[in-house]
């Protein structure tokens, strides 16, 4: 297991197919980690990256080949988490290609439940990372070589009146030794990577900006569809529902119609029939007829003028009332004495029938026991009468 110098340099460069498409500082690439660099070529896509440990010689010392997701707005996977470095520093050299590079990967790696989030490299496409690190476009090492220069130069003892002569050659020396077309090619690939990030971020306004519209747009079509739909519901609604109001008014109104002419009606037949029936009496109190009726346990009963008509609409209640019973036991009583039987039933639901003694007293009649056998009388209350 090694470690990582601190004489190393630290990259992640992103392929497509077998060519390296972009490559940035590890510094660079936690920015893109934390989305402040958001990345538009790959939005929605799952990129092969590899993370690199370099040499001061530019020489690849490890790699470790993983995947990464980028959602719709070119942010990374907030989910992401896979220990590049740790896997970096577990690294074996132990690999398929057989390049002396000590690889991680899908089929070597260390760490068993992170296998996943890698991938496979093939042959060309470590050609193409060992070349591009050669060809040195981040200019690597290039600072910390202009540090070291500074720092090797000796100290000198200058006289005060040599101070110009003496400064001029030693620019003249440190000039001479600083590379100026690396520092142009490292200054123009920063500039290049700004333009490339405002770029980016001129985009992600424009379509932040498309997506507003788009959001504002479908909301407004949403907001007029349903307002619609709903408008189109109440109204057929209320159609229907003022059309049954209509067939309500117009049967309520038939049937107040009947109902006035049915009454018409009633009324007209019973001034008719009461005009007759008051003639009819008046002619016979005026002849000083008597009205008597018989009834079984009262018998004859004089019946005045003012209440016959009571007593022609029930009979029964009219005797009874003047007997000082109920309908119900004055009826009842009527049944025992034209057929004193028992009115009680078996369980099988048939009546009794037992000859009994008939009551002929009204007063002496007690309903469910006179006319209920001694059988039926011990089982309680009695069923009531199918007749």
């Amino acid at each position: 297991m090694g470690e990582i110098r601190a004489d190393q340099h630290q990259l992640v460069v992103f392929f497509e197919g077998a060519e390296v498409s972009r490559q940035m500082l590890v510094e660079e690439f936690e920015s893109v980690l934390d989305g402040f660099v958001p990345l538009v070529d790959y939005i929605g896509r799952r990129c092969q990256c590899a993370f690199l440990l370099v040499n001061p010689d530019l020489s690849v010392d490890a790699v470790v080949f993983f995947h990464l997701n980028f959602d719709v707005s070119g942010r990374p996977d907030l989910h992401w988490n896979t220990p590049i470095k740790q896997l970096a520093c577990q690294a074996s050299s132990e690999h398929s290609l057989d390049c002396g590079i000590r690889i991680a990967s899908y089929s070597n790696c260390s760490i068993a439940w992170h296998q996943q989030k890698l991938w496979e490299p093939f042959a060309e496409q470590l050609d193409a990372l060992c070349r591009v690190i050669k060809e040195n476009q981040l200019g690597l090492g290039q600072i910390n070589r202009q540090q070291s220069l500074t720092s090797e130069i000796p100290a000198l003892q200058i006289d005060d009146s040599e101070a110009p002569l003496v400064l001029t050659n030693l620019a003249s020396h440190v000039q001479s030794d600083i590379d100026e077309p690396v520092l142009e090619k490292q200054r123009k690939a920063f500039e290049q990577q700004i333009n490339l990030q405002q770029l980016e971020l001129a985009k992600l306004r424009d379509q932040n900006s498309a997506l507003n519209s788009q959001i504002k747009h479908l909301e407004s079509r949403f907001q007029k569809s349903l307002y619609d739909t709903l408008s189109q519901t109440i109204e057929q609604r209320e159609v229907k529902w003022q059309a049954k109001l209509r067939q309500a008014k117009l049967y309520i109104k038939q049937q107040a119609r009947q109902i006035k002419d049915l009454e018409s009606e009633l009324e007209q037949e019973l001034g008719e029939g009461f005009s007759d029936q008051a003639s009819l009496l008046k002619q016979l109190q005026l002849r000083s007829v008597k009205l008597h009726v018989d009834h079984p346990g009262i018998g004859v009963v004089h019946i005045p003028y003012d209440e016959v008509v009571d007593y022609l609409a029930a009979p029964l209640v009219y005797v009874a009332n003047l007997c000082g019973v109920s309908p119900d036991v004055y009826g009842a009583w009527l049944k025992h004495r034209h057929q004193p039987i028992c009115q009680g039933f078996d369980e099988t639901g048939v009546m009794c029938k037992v000859a009994l003694d008939a009551v002929r007293d009204l007063s002496a009649f007690v309903p469910g026991r006179s006319d209920f056998c001694v059988h039926h009388q011990c089982e309680g209350s009695p069923k009531e009468s199918l007749a």
